[in-house]
């Protein structure tokens, strides 16, 4: 029997397009360690439970403020004894482990990046669609639109939508970055639309007598999703990055729940005498955010080749 064909697989058939992609991003081990990463993080967001030792809000009197890698002997409320209790990295200012608390705002940081882009993705989706198939004056009013929201920096304009609430909670966040986070995911699909629109195969359906409805969600919007993939990918690492930096002012999620950017918060007074309150949470924050972006950047040289860098 003859090997099948290079590029296919078992029986000579042709390598579909999920097997493409995983091929061109096996070739890429950097966007792979990233994968890799971000698998880890959303393990231990989901089993933060399991992961951390001690809950988000247990005190252990006698134990405030110690360093990293220490042991000492405190006493939770409730207990009848003290115990000799591990703090793999140190206690905050309220004798809180910090370490559980990382865990514990894994699972806010995701949380948030992933409903605020499927928020972004649905806004982006219905205008970049509506946009790039009807054209006319349709394109031009929600273009125009989607400028003016593009004009007003993201963080402010959360920030505005945010401070209009009596108390921030974790639904104001998403819904305050999804609706400020849409506008570069319209413009991806209306320019894959206008390609797209164009092509035989579409031309045909119409001249077949398919409604213009039909051929938008069945023939167009399947063939967008590649770059919507990548730019949706990126678009959570932003996301997390904007959730920190809301919590930082105060306007994202509430103590007692822990989030990294409101751990930032509570360090930048204690920075001398406690460099691990501020340290730990800034670096999985740039971690977070760096491996979706090398993720993203490596999805996007996987669907589209003609990216690959030399």
């Amino acid at each position: 029997m003859s090997e099948p064909a290079r590029g296919g697989i078992a029986g000579g058939l042709p390598a579909g397009p999920w097997q493409m992609l995983w091929r061109r991003m096996k070739r890429n081990r950097l966007a792979l360690a990233a994968f890799g990463v971000v698998v880890l993080i959303a393990v231990l967001a989901l089993g933060a439970e399991v992961v951390a030792p001690y809950g988000y809000q247990d005190q252990f009197r006698g134990g405030e403020q110690q360093a990293p890698n220490s042991t000492k002997l405190t006493r939770r409320p409730g207990d009848e004894a003290p115990a000799e209790r591990y703090f793999l990295l140190g206690t905050d200012a309220n004798a809180r482990d910090v370490f559980s608390r990382i865990v514990y705002g894994a699972r806010v940081s995701l949380a948030v990046g992933l409903l605020a882009t499927l928020v972004s993705l649905a806004i982006g989706l219905v205008v970049g669609l509506l946009s790039g198939f009807y054209g006319g004056w349709i394109d031009a009013c929600l273009m125009r639109f989607t400028d003016t929201v593009f004009a007003f920096p993201s963080v402010l304009l959360a920030v505005a939508i945010t401070a209009t609430v009596d108390k921030p909670s974790l639904e104001v966040v998403f819904l305050a970055l999804g609706l400020v986070g849409w506008t570069g995911i319209a413009r991806v699909v209306r320019s894959q639309v206008l390609t797209i629109k164009t092509q035989d195969f579409v031309v045909a359906s119409r001249a077949l007598g398919a409604r213009g409805f039909h051929v938008l969600v069945r023939q167009i919007m399947p063939n967008c999703w590649g770059p919507v993939i990548v730019v949706t990918t990126l678009a959570i690492g932003g996301n997390i990055l904007g959730e920190a930096g809301l919590s930082f002012l105060g306007l994202g999620v509430q103590e007692p729940y822990p989030s990294w950017g409101g751990m930032l918060a509570d360090a930048q007074e204690r920075y001398k005498d406690a460099w691990w309150l501020g340290v730990f949470p800034g670096l999985m924050i740039v971690v977070t955010v760096l491996a979706f972006n090398l993720f993203g950047d490596g999805l996007r040289d996987a669907l589209d080749p003609r990216h690959t860098r030399k």
